[in-house]
């Protein structure tokens, strides 16, 4: 052993006295422990514990002895801690003289790469550090060299480092491939294009050659949008994502896979991020909430859509707002929705609507601040009427995915807020806040309007969360039947532009691409080590389902893993009870994203000759 270093973790600006312990091993490596408190510089087990983990050279062991108690590991622990005392405090200094000990250019490395997410821990470290001298050289040189994307592969993305547990925390996304090229000279640049799927002109570009900040798409998703941009109008640093921002969070939830991407690149920003963006910020800011406006009117114009024109299977808002953005931009999207939003609100089709959805707050108060729940149509409309904005249509919302709406009041200032409901973890977040004539609100209100979201999401409403969760589980949406939304004939023959195009896109007997629905409350999380994309999926009519009489449950080798949407199955069920041949098939599986958008299904109509 070359050194050791005991700390507390007062003294690291924990707030517990916990014994920490350091050691550096003579192979390079750097290895911390969480001890009991009584254990504080007790240097008698030292030489057991550092032969427990003598041999665990992946680091792979969660806990080991130490003399009568336990000793943790702290993977996820910096190789270097300073401590927060006085710089003359012997401790600090002490602190100070293990570190020297390290290596320098290892530690600098690491804290380079330091932006969206925490590079320097003592895990990485030993990644490096340890590793035979030219294999040490050449692994350095790839990260220099291509940080944004030869980190993830060599090491563990944190997001924070901690001192306190022994799990992993975080994983990196291995590559053999990537390995290879590093360690033997190989065409990296190439291997690395594979890897993320991207061409070699991108994974050599400036834009990769430093570490990324948050940018509102997923940065291997963000690197398949820039590949579809010409070379010569990428963004150079990543400061020109900036303006972009609000356009990227659009597209992070709309677009699916990296060809969805790729043309998006292509057909959206093929002038560059600062070109498209600097008119749309001129024209319609500020740009954020203009954006979250457009899917108020893309819902409407799905409805007109549905009720008027001939539209491709499974038409969805998602699917139409994509192919509208891709094929029309988005300055053609924020001018069809600024008209939508300007148009008179129609009242017809809610005036006689007397459902009542349930109410999980009701009211709340904050001194002079309160706040109402809305809980019917015609409360939804009276507060459009006042506050000249367009939350009356957010009724479908309210009755279809549990979303909720409050009328905020303080002082002289009024607000409304929409509270979206997340069905997996069965909790509320705020959306969207508007004052009068959807200009935005001020900090004391949007204060006010959190604090409402912490009252819906607080234990002691948990019950009725979890019956709201439960009543949406299996798609059970609640269908009204109401008259098409208008629109204006501008957007009429957009809309039926961007259909057109939609149409050539389905596959021939291709009747419907989407998500299962009620995915997490059924089989599916238990089976998904063995599905497989390309896998056949069974379509089990269920008429007496007392939820939905057209319920369509899709199931996996006989395991119910979810339904049709309530929303599309109704031609599904049709084709069903008239005996169509129909064949499922599991189109898309990502175990990363969230339950409701995990698995994707399609359904064809089946030739028979």
């Amino acid at each position: 052993m070359r050194a050791r270093l005991w700390l507390r973790g007062d003294w690291l600006g924990q707030r517990n006295e916990q014994s920490l312990l350091w050691l550096h091993l003579n192979d390079g490596r750097v290895l911390a422990f969480r001890l009991p408190t009584a254990d504080f510089e007790n240097d008698e087990p030292i030489g057991e514990l550092a032969e427990q983990f003598a041999q665990d050279q992946r680091g792979t062991l969660l806990e080991a002895r130490f003399g009568d108690g336990v000793a943790i590991p702290l993977y996820a622990a910096p190789p270097a801690p300073l401590p927060a005392l006085p710089w003359g405090d012997p401790r600090h200094h002490a602190a100070r003289d293990f570190a020297q000990r390290l290596d320098q250019e290892v530690l600098s490395l690491l804290a380079s790469l330091n932006r969206h997410r925490q590079w320097d821990s003592l895990r990485n470290y030993n990644r490096l550090a340890a590793l035979d001298p030219e294999l040490r050289e050449r692994r350095l040189q790839a990260v220099t060299r291509f940080p944004l994307l030869a980190a993830p592969v060599l090491l563990s993305a944190h997001q924070r480092l901690d001192f306190a547990g022994g799990k992993r925390h975080a994983w990196r996304d291995h590559d053999d491939g990537i390995l290879e090229a590093i360690d033997h000279g190989r065409d990296l640049a190439g291997a690395l294009g594979r890897h993320y799927g991207i061409s070699k002109g991108l994974a050599r570009s400036p834009i990769c050659r430093e570490m990324w900040g948050p940018t509102g798409l997923a940065h291997r998703r963000l690197l398949r949008l820039l590949d579809g941009i010409p070379a010569h109008r990428r963004p150079r640093a990543p400061a020109d994502f900036v303006p972009a921002m609000d356009l990227l969070v659009v597209i992070n939830l709309l677009a699916d896979d990296k060809t969805d991407l790729a043309h998006l690149g292509n057909r959206v920003f093929r002038e560059g991020f600062a070109a498209v963006c600097a008119p749309l910020q001129t024209r319609f800011a500020p740009l954020g909430p203009a954006v979250a406006d457009c899917g108020d009117f893309i819902r409407a114009a799905v409805d007109h859509a549905v009720q008027t024109q001939p539209c491709p299977p499974g038409l969805t808002p998602r699917r139409l707002q994509l192919a509208w953005i891709e094929s029309r931009g988005f300055r053609s999207l924020l001018a069809a929705s600024r008209r939508w939003h300007a148009l008179p609100r129609d009242r017809a089709g809610d005036a006689h609507d007397q459902t009542r959805v349930a109410a999980i707050l009701g009211e709340h108060r904050a001194g002079e601040a309160h706040g109402r729940e809305l809980c019917t149509a015609a409360d939804l409309a009276h507060e459009g009427e006042t506050m000249h904005h367009c939350v009356a249509q957010y009724w479908d919302q309210c009755l279809e995915a549990g979303t909720r709406v409050f009328a905020l009041a303080m002082a002289t200032e009024r607000a409304t807020a929409e509270y979206r409901f997340t069905l997996g973890a069965a909790r509320f977040s705020l959306a969207q806040l508007r004052g009068p004539y959807n200009e935005e609100a001020s900090e004391a209100m949007m204060a006010f309007a959190l604090s409402v979201q912490d009252a819906l999401n607080a234990p002691g409403r948990t019950e009725v969360r979890t019956a709201l969760a439960a009543s949406f589980a299996a798609g059970r949406i609640y269908r009204r039947h109401h008259p098409p939304r208008r629109l204006d004939p501008a957007s009429e023959r957009e809309l039926t532009a961007v259909l057109t195009q939609l149409r050539p896109d389905a596959a021939p007997g291709e009747l419907l691409r989407d998500f299962v629905a009620g995915y997490e409350y059924h089989a599916g999380p238990e089976l998904e080590p063995i599905m497989g994309v390309g896998d056949a999926l069974e379509l089990v009519r269920e008429p007496d389902n007392p939820h939905d009489p057209a319920a369509v449950a899709l199931c996996w080798r006989g395991e119910r893993i979810g339904y049709v949407p309530r929303q599309l199955n109704a031609d599904i069920a049709r084709r069903l009870d008239a005996a169509q041949p129909l064949l499922g098939q599991l189109t898309r599986l990502d175990m990363r994203a969230v339950a409701w958008q995990r698995v994707q299904f399609v359904i064809r109509q089946v030739q028979v000759h």
